[in-house]
């Protein structure tokens, strides 16, 4: 038996006599279960990373505006929640057309008034997260693919686990029913 043998023997695909009916309907639900991930996985995927990409996409455009300012910090004021100590900071800046701004930010405890932060605003001069780069909705697309990939695939699993237990059991019953037969075939 060469190695493909071994493995249509290993799977159940070989035509021996010796399978019961439970074990090629186990079979036929593990291929079904493979078949229908096969046919669903890969376009439900596909569909959903591309809306991710495009989003990321245009994300980048809108982003490409931003721009990285230094900001003043003004005030740095510590309040005490349940067993720890929050520091906040509040930074103000000057926009392109002369307009003040603040903002308040969580800052770590090391903050002095007068520093200087640097951060990102929009063309606007409102602050703004930082943009979004291609590496950001590659990896976007790449998370959400494979999240996609196995939601589709666990139910299939579970489901497939669920029917081996059931076929297992099943197979148990048939096994003790023939020990019985045999046991009382031998003492009569």
């Amino acid at each position: 038996m060469g190695r493909l043998g071994s493995v249509r023997h290993r799977l159940g695909f070989d035509h021996n006599d010796l399978r019961r009916p439970v074990d090629r309907r186990q079979r036929a639900v593990g291929v079904g279960a493979v078949v229908l991930f096969a046919g669903l996985a890969p376009p439900v995927a596909a569909v959903l990373a591309a809306q991710t990409y495009g989003q990321g996409v245009r994300a980048e455009r809108q982003s490409a505006a931003y721009q990285r300012i230094d900001a003043r910090i003004t005030h740095v004021k510590e309040r005490d929640g349940v067993g720890l100590r929050h520091a906040y900071a509040e930074l103000s800046w000057t926009t392109r057309g002369g307009r003040p701004r603040t903002a308040v930010l969580p800052a770590d405890k090391s903050v002095k008034p007068g520093m200087s932060r640097r951060i990102w605003v929009d063309s606007s001069g409102a602050l703004v997260s930082r943009p979004r780069t291609r590496t950001d909705t590659v990896a976007a697309t790449a998370v959400t693919a494979t999240v996609t990939s196995i939601a589709v695939g666990l139910p299939l699993l579970v489901f497939y686990r669920l029917a081996r237990r059931r076929y297992d059991r099943h197979r148990e019953a048939l096994w003790d029913e023939s020990l019985i037969t045999l046991t009382h075939g031998k003492i009569f």
